[in-house]
């Protein structure tokens, strides 16, 4: 055999039935990829959610002590919205006030669900807080001007958060907790094999 034949050989490439059988394959598997890669960025972008309610009662608390005044945190579940505000809420022109929208950027407010999903245990977290319930489908929580969170009697209360994304159910739930006596913050992730929320 000459040099100059294997150089032809070598120089031949693929043809186009093998092309096409190569591509084929690449859209079959981007077809049967494309539902998971959808779903892991809509759970990604909810649990981008956790972090911003978190951040904003870590704000509210911080607020409260470097003003030396009461700062109140709501989650609104009409609007799917978190607001806190000094003691004049509702005041047109108020920049006291911050509004947050957890709703956007990829997950859609009917997905936002405030509770835990069914078959999820209802018991207190390890720092005993409990899901605190909406009134008038709103939480309010008030941090003192020390940080801490007390109740009518002045008494340290915890308080909690549940949420979930109707999408995903138990994976996708999570709590944060607020300890009055200090006004900690503290993010739960909900574990399906043990079925508790852990720290």
């Amino acid at each position: 055999m000459n040099t100059s034949s294997k150089i032809n050989k070598k120089q031949q490439g693929f043809s186009l039935p093998e092309i096409i059988v190569v591509l084929l394959v690449i859209a079959i598997l981007v077809v049967l990829a494309l539902p998971q890669i959808i779903s892991s960025r809509r759970l990604f972008r909810f649990s981008g959610m956790q972090r911003q309610v978190a951040s904003s009662l870590v704000d509210a608390r911080q607020e409260a002590m470097s003003q030396r005044r009461m700062i109140t945190f709501r989650y609104n579940n009409t609007t799917k919205q978190v607001i806190f505000y000094g003691g004049s809420f509702g005041v047109a022109g108020d920049t006291k006030n911050k509004i947050v929208e957890l709703a956007g950027s990829g997950v859609d407010p009917s997905e936002i669900i405030y509770g835990r999903p069914s078959g999820v245990t209802s018991s207190a977290l390890s720092d005993t807080s409990n899901l605190t319930p909406l009134a008038g489908n709103m939480v309010d929580i008030t941090f003192q001007s020390d940080g801490s969170v007390i109740d009518a009697a002045n008494n340290p209360t915890n308080s909690a958060l549940f949420f979930y994304n109707n999408k995903f159910a138990r994976d996708s739930a999570f709590a944060i907790s607020i300890l009055g006596a200090g006004g900690r913050v503290k993010v739960w992730h909900y574990n399906r094999s043990m079925n508790v929320y852990v720290e």
